[in-house]
């Protein structure tokens, strides 16, 4: 089996071999060359490198969306203080999922150290997205939309699957991951459809 597995890196182009034999007795682990660092096989978080491509892809493009759809109706959202709290806070959706992608996409982190770091992105975004609902609360507009956006911007259920997502992996559980596939995709589906209603549902 080591030796199957040896070979499947040697043809990734992994500048990495198995050692089979710990004295601790928790079984294989990788062992990187190029820094001499080892840790346990289980514990580094591979194979996620697609999804962080697709993710991030996705979000890169929708802010480009988001700021077609604020520049075409600029004269009224500007207007409205309520209306740009609230393409802020789909501004920092996209943000929150582009800074994913970027964890994702680092090598030979291990789980806790991703959880740390979705953790604090959690709890970051959920600071940014408090004092933007905050400053929209202060400036309320007199478009209809803006109670729809505040109820179609997933904020708060965003930064807790990704908060939930960092306990999980913090602990070595591979569950994190999993709950963070539902964090970015609910994130993405809530900015589309802010940035729609911003697109065709802002009134003159």
């Amino acid at each position: 089996m080591v030796q199957i597995l040896e070979i499947w890196l040697q043809r990734k182009g992994l500048q990495q071999c198995m050692d089979p034999v710990t004295l601790d007795g928790s079984g294989p682990r990788i062992v990187s060359l190029s820094q001499g660092r080892v840790a346990p096989l289980s514990s580094v978080v591979t194979g996620w490198d697609g999804f962080a491509m697709v993710i991030g892809g996705a979000a890169g493009a929708l802010v480009g969306l988001l700021f077609v759809a604020v520049s075409i109706r600029i004269n009224v959202i500007a207007r409205s203080g309520e209306l740009r709290n609230r393409a802020a806070q789909t501004l920092s959706l996209f943000a929150a999922v582009l800074l994913v992608a970027i964890a994702l996409s680092i090598p030979d982190q291990q789980r806790w150290v991703v959880g740390v770091e979705l953790m604090s992105l959690a709890l970051l975004a959920g600071v940014i997205m408090l004092v933007l609902d905050r400053r929209a609360q202060r400036q309320k507009s007199e478009q209809p939309i803006a109670h729809v956006l505040d109820v179609a911007n997933p904020n708060a259920i965003t930064c807790v699957l990704l908060f939930g997502s960092g306990s999980f992996l913090l602990y070595g559980s591979i569950v994190g991951l999993y709950v963070l596939v539902g964090a970015a995709v609910i994130a993405i589906l809530g900015g589309i459809v802010s940035a729609w209603l911003l697109l065709v549902r802002v009134a003159e």
